[in-house]
C-alpha cells in the first residue's frame, strides 16, 4: 500500500518543480505565483500543507491544504489532482479525506474547494462537501449546520472593525466574503468580483490571485477591513491605469457597511500617495446604494452610462470621480 506523504513549506526545489509541472499540465495556467508561498513566505499567515502520493519517485496525486491562521477555522482545498494514468484508484478521494480529517482535527469549521466536473462533485458531496448557491465551490461544515446556516450567521458579524493594508492574510477569508450573496450587483470592478446573487462564482482559491496580480509591479494596492476578533468583513482596492488615474472600489458584509468609507478611503488616499492627481470608480447602474455610498464620501457623476466588462458580462455602469481631484 503507497501512503500519503504530507509536507509543509518551505518545499525543496526538487519536489516543487515536480509539482508545478504536475499542476501546470494539468490546469494548463502558471504556478510561479505560489513561489513565495511553497518557499515559507506565508508560515506566519496561513498554514499550508501538500499531501502526495509517489511511487518510485513519480507523484501520482496531490492535495494542497490552506488554513487561515488569523481566522483558523477556515479553510480552502486546491490543487487535487491525479495523474491521468491513475485515475479511478481513490487517489484522489484519499488525499482529500486525508485533508478534510487533519482540517477537522486541528478545529477547522468551514472547508471550501471549487470545482466544475460533475462527477467530481459527487465524489466531494460523499466526502462531506456541499455545493453552495451561485458558485462553482463546495464546503465542508464540521458543525451540524447546512452551508445557508453557515453564511447566515457567518456574516452576522457584529462590533467595530478596523481597517488594515491587505496582505497574503486574506488568501482564506476572503473566499466566504465574496461568495456570501451580497445586494450590490458589482463587488469590484478593479478584481472583476460581482454577487452570487446575480451570476456564478467560478473561483474559489483562485480569487486571491487576482489581488495578486492588482498589486504587481507597485501598480495597485488593496485593503482590508477586519473585526477586532480578526474576522474579514470587507475589501477594497486601488490601481493607477496607464493614463494615471487611480480607479477605486470595494464592498463589505452588509452588516459592516459601517467600515466602507474607510475602505474606500484608504483605497483613494494610496492613489494620492502615488502622485495621481484623478480618481475614479465605476458603479453598475443598477447598484444605486452603492452611487449613493460613493456620493457621500465625495464622490460625484462624471459620465452617466456606458458598457464596462466584468469577466466578460458588459454591465452597463456610471463613472464617478472623487470631488478633491475634481477637474
Amino acid at each position: 500500500m503507497i501512503e500519503i506523504e504530507q509536507l509543509a513549506p518551505p518545499i525543496s526545489e526538487e519536489l516543487k518543480s515536480k509539482l508545478f509541472d504536475l499542476w501546470e499540465r494539468t490546469f494548463a495556467s502558471s504556478y510561479q505565483g505560489f513561489e513565495n508561498m511553497m518557499d515559507g513566505g506565508e508560515i506566519c499567515q496561513n498554514r499550508d500543507i501538500i499531501y502526495f502520493l509517489r511511487r518510485e519517485g513519480e507523484i501520482l496525486g496531490t492535495c494542497h491544504l490552506t488554513i487561515s491562521c488569523s481566522q483558523f477555522s477556515l479553510g480552502g482545498i486546491g490543487e487535487v489532482v491525479t495523474v491521468p494514468r491513475f485515475r479511478r484508484q481513490g487517489i484522489a478521494s484519499a488525499v482529500c479525506v486525508r485533508a478534510r480529517d487533519d482540517f477537522v482535527n486541528l478545529g477547522g469549521e468551514a472547508l471550501f474547494l471549487g470545482t466544475e466536473s460533475p462527477e467530481a462533485s459527487r465524489v466531494y458531496h460523499r466526502l462531506g462537501w456541499r455545493k453552495l448557491d451561485g458558485a462553482n465551490v463546495m464546503m465542508l461544515s464540521t458543525g451540524k449546520c447546512s452551508p445557508g446556516e453557515f453564511f447566515m450567521n457567518y456574516t452576522s458579524q457584529r462590533g467595530s472593525a478596523y481597517v488594515t493594508l491587505g496582505s497574503c492574510a486574506a488568501r482564506v477569508p476572503m473566499i466566504p466574503l465574496i461568495l456570501a450573496p451580497h445586494d450590490w450587483l458589482v463587488l469590484d470592478f478593479n478584481v472583476g468580483l460581482f454577487s452570487t446573487r446575480y451570476k456564478v462564482q467560478r473561483s474559489c482559491m483562485g480569487l486571491y490571485p487576482r489581488y495578486e496580480t492588482l498589486i504587481k509591479g507597485g501598480k495597485g494596492c488593496f485593503f482590508e477591513a477586519r473585526t477586532l476578533k480578526g474576522c474579514l468583513v470587507g475589501l477594497s482596492t486601488a490601481k493607477v491605469d496607464k493614463y494615471g488615474v487611480c480607479w477605486v472600489d470595494g464592498f463589505t458584509f452588509r452588516r459592516s457597511q459601517a467600515i466602507w468609507s474607510e475602505l474606500i478611503e484608504a483605497a483613494f488616499s494610496w492613489g494620492r500617495d502615488q502622485g495621481v492627481d484623478r480618481v475614479r470608480t465605476l458603479v453598475a447602474m443598477e447598484d444605486k446604494e452603492k452611487r449613493f455610498a460613493f456620493e457621500k464620501v465625495g464622490f460625484f457623476v462624471t459620465e452617466s452610462e456606458s458598457e464596462s466588462p466584468v469577466q466578460n458580462w458588459q454591465i452597463p455602469s456610471m463613472q464617478l470621480a472623487y470631488s478633491v481631484f475634481r477637474k
